[in-house]
């Protein structure tokens, strides 16, 4: 058996940890998503929305990339360096990451009047200023649950902090809303309780880990990376996302806020929700906070870029699996399903739910060749594919100038991220051997077009209803029926990556 960190057993252990937790974390964010669009007014909905993608906004811009140097280099000395470099190694990058979010967060308790007056909701000074807590706390709290606990494959701690974080909110927020009508400053309130609960709970796994780490002798031949080549890959991937944000719903968010009004930032920010929450769990993004520590141990090992590429393609494949059929589903019955989980409070809007869910198709891959670019040294790709992304930002200006509202975002977040995915491939493409499996991708997305068709078709002949919840069902049903079916015909997994399948989860799945 082997003793590496990174060894089958330990991912295996830690796989366990992470889904049931993402499973039970994922349930109370989502019941507190519907919750809060309930108990606040739509208004006020509107500017939590807004205030939590400036926290977004401030988290990634502060942090100055060292969040890459960690998820690249931090299995490195795990695998190789003494437990009193390693500890070594994580304070000092955590010590920076406070200083600069803590300088961020007094910079922007001063500019905040001039901030919110540009965004037209200048009445909400005093409550923003209060959400700075949470920005340095929750902020704080992520950076050590994604950034130092998940590539120490410590996924235990990492969900115990963040289901504490969850359940103290939902809690707080039913305590409030059992004591009368709840507000903005309510929730503002109840979710610094709540990160301080998650945070102290994470930084308690840390110190545990890091001090169960002590001990360890190390490698003597290993040299560990300068200064260097930590910022390279922390300067590449932090511009990378800096010049992202251009195209991101973030600063989108900002521009419906100015363009729209707080109604249509509500409604596009509880869409965006669910989007996340789509994205956040789906393979390629569950599976890239194990294995992002798995394959650069296999790249920095003796697998290199064909097992990276092998891991990646059967990621992308697997992610796209499981999406196809959320999307036929949704184009199916999206203004009553949009209406159900609003509480009605957004009627006839489905479409654009729809359409924005589209935009889940690449940037469900684009998590991936952003790993395996940074793996292999190539982060530079994802700066130029970033800065090539830029284009989107005017575009979705014109668009709102023109009057197309919510479609001009929609349009421009998908622009965006078809740009970077064609950029980075195409990079990666030329410089190594990393290919992409497009047979296999394309089958999967003619199956879930297939899906859609065949459904509306039987939906329309017999008259299915798409109302109420057992409507939804059955209309869930028929889309999975025939998505499966044309999956079995089409055949987009190659045998081995079948085989890879059945040898990590140990369960016989027959091919024809």
């Amino acid at each position: 058996m082997s003793s590496s960190p990174y060894s089958i057993a330990a991912l295996k252990r830690s796989t366990m940890h992470f889904l049931s937790g993402k499973i039970v974390s994922a349930l109370l964010t989502f019941v507190i998503l519907l919750l809060l669009v309930r108990l606040l007014p739509v208004k006020e909905f509107g500017v939590y929305i807004t205030l939590a993608v400036g926290m977004e906004l401030a988290v990634i811009i502060t942090a100055a990339g060292l969040p890459f140097t960690l998820a690249r280099f931090l299995p490195e000395f795990r695998l190789y360096a003494s437990g009193e470099t390693i500890t070594h190694f994580v304070r000092q990058i955590f010590i920076l990451i406070s200083i600069f979010l803590a300088a961020g967060t007094l910079l922007l308790f001063t500019a905040m009047p001039w901030l919110l007056q540009a965004l037209d909701i200048e009445q909400y000074t005093n409550i923003a200023r209060l959400y700075l807590l949470v920005l340095l706390i929750e902020g704080l709290s992520n950076h050590l649950r994604l950034n130092a606990l998940s590539p120490l494959l410590q996924q235990g701690q990492a969900q115990i902090s963040q289901i504490a974080r969850n359940l103290t909110l939902l809690l707080l927020l039913i305590i409030a809303s059992v004591q009368g009508a709840v507000h903005l400053h309510h929730v503002v309130l109840a979710e610094i309780m709540a990160s301080i609960a998650g945070g102290a709970l994470a930084v308690r796994g840390l110190i545990r880990h890091l001090h169960g780490l002590r001990d360890l002798p190390g490698d003597a031949e290993w040299k560990p990376p300068t200064w260097s080549e930590k910022w390279h890959v922390a300067r590449h991937m932090y511009f990378s996302y800096l010049v992202t944000l251009g195209s991101g719903p973030q600063l989108f968010t900002f521009f419906i806020q100015r363009f729209l009004g707080a109604e249509a930032t509500a409604l596009f920010g509880f869409m965006r929700r669910l989007f996340e929450m789509g994205y956040m769990y789906l393979p390629a993004t569950l599976l890239a906070e194990l294995l992002r520590p798995k394959l650069v141990a296999s790249y920095v090992g003796k697998g290199g870029m064909t097992e990276l590429a092998r891991n990646a393609n059967l990621m992308g494949k697997i992610s796209l699996f499981v999406l196809m059929p959320v999307l036929s589903f949704t184009w199916l019955t999206g203004n009553e399903l949009l209406s159900l989980l609003s509480g009605d409070k957004f009627t006839n809007s489905g479409h654009y739910l729809a359409a924005l869910l589209l935009a889940l198709i690449p940037l469900s891959q684009r998590t991936i060749l952003e790993s395996v670019a940074m793996t292999c040294n190539k982060s530079q790709f994802c700066t130029l594919a970033s800065f090539l992304t830029i284009v989107a930002l005017p575009v979705g200006y014109l668009l709102l100038e023109a009057g197309y509202g919510l479609w001009s975002v929609i349009i421009a977040m998908c622009t965006a991220q078809i740009i970077f995915n064609f950029t980075v491939n195409t990079a990666l493409v030329h410089s190594t051997s990393y290919r992409v499996d497009i047979t296999g991708f394309f089958k999967l997305m003619a199956a879930g077009l297939m899906s859609y068709i065949l459904a509306q078709l039987v939906a329309q002949q017999f008259a299915l209803p798409a109302h109420g919840l057992l409507g939804l069902f059955t209309l869930a049903t028929l889309a999975g029926i025939f998505y499966l079916l044309s999956v079995y015909f089409l055949k987009p997994f190659r045998k081995d990556e079948l085989d890879r399948m059945v040898h990590l989860i140990k369960h016989k799945i027959s091919v024809k």
